[in-house]
């Protein structure tokens, strides 16, 4: 049989091209005249879902052995044992999700990889600490630990552009912020306002990037931290009223963002206030039953205006996972 001529190959094409739009043929006729039956859509899509449900059971199937290994021979190993078990299984599994996330057969493993290597590894560290160190406040093992795996992450997430190594950049440099200020002495207030002030603008500025899948977490953590230290701090003062305020400017930035998750997180804080308010100052009156049923009327009303405010403005917005 004579080989097919190279050089009639885009003529070819033009022709079947051409005959296709005239005679209406799909992908699907010409494949199935050819006797090449294309794979559905949707068996593409699940075996996308099986190979990614089959990555995070792996991963975790190899955290749990890893986990049952140590547990079992832990007290029968010396301090330098403890450590590379701990550590070095973290530093192995990190560099095996490196390499799976380079290699297109097995990217689907690298998430669960990688956030295996953020729990092994901090605690091979603090490990080491325990083993090594000459006692002290461990708020230093952990301040080191946690800026240490902030900056491996953040060094990850700029080589890999993906969500897992920033999302554990998040988590390492707020532990690590908070430990700080722990360290300093700072007043809780003050923690809880910089801190969940600095995850909510981190938030923001995540969900305006390709990302914005990881900012439901830090939306709702930042949103009820800050929330917590604004309360803390007027709580018992002639400016209570300032959380409320707080509260519905946090309705208003939910709207902003389209984030549903801060909408509720706001609901919910005006109305435990509410709630909190009404149990202060009429518990011990006789208009208690009436007040309960105002409240119970007003939480109807919010929250019907909550759904609305969601339907009309967050939904309604650009398509946002927050």
């Amino acid at each position: 049989m004579d080989s097919a001529d190279p050089a009639g190959r885009p003529r070819a094409l033009q022709e079947i091209s051409a005959l296709a739009r005239q005679h209406g043929l799909t992908l699907t006729d010409i494949a199935a005249a050819l006797g090449q039956a294309p794979e559905p859509a949707q068996e593409n899509r699940l075996r996308g879902i099986l190979v990614r449900v089959l990555g995070f059971l792996g991963g975790t199937f190899v955290f749990a052995g890893i986990g049952v290994f140590i547990a079992l021979q832990w007290d029968d190993m010396n301090s330098a044992a403890r450590v590379i078990v701990t550590l070095g299984s973290g530093f192995v599994t990190f560099v095996l999700g490196l390499l799976a996330a380079k290699d297109t057969r097995f990217e689907k493993a690298a998430t669960p990889l990688l956030l295996t290597a953020a729990a092994l590894e901090p605690t091979g560290m603090l490990v080491a600490f325990s083993e090594f160190g000459a006692g002290g406040d461990w708020r230093w093992a952990s301040l080191i630990t946690c800026g240490a795996m902030a900056l491996q992450f953040g060094a990850v997430f700029g080589m890999l552009r993906r969500s897992t190594p920033l999302f554990m950049t998040m988590l390492f440099a707020t532990l690590f912020f908070w430990t700080a200020l722990d360290l300093l002495n700072a007043d809780k207030t003050v923690v809880a306002l910089l801190i969940g002030g600095s995850m909510l603008l981190a938030a923001i500025g995540i969900d305006r990037t390709g990302h914005r899948d990881i900012t439901p977490v830090w939306y709702l953590l930042g949103a009820s931290l800050f929330m917590y230290g604004v309360f803390d701090g007027v709580e018992d003062s002639p400016f209570e009223i300032v959380f409320l305020a707080v509260a519905a400017g946090f309705v208003y930035l939910s709207v902003a963002v389209h984030s549903r998750t801060l909408l509720f997180v706001s609901t919910l804080g005006i109305l435990s206030y509410t709630g909190y308010f009404t149990g202060q100052h009429f518990a011990d009156s006789v208009g208690w039953p009436i007040a309960l049923i105002a409240f119970g009327i007003f939480m109807i009303g919010l929250s019907a205006m909550a759904m609305r405010i969601d339907r009309l403005y967050v939904r309604g917005g650009r398509p946002s996972h927050g």
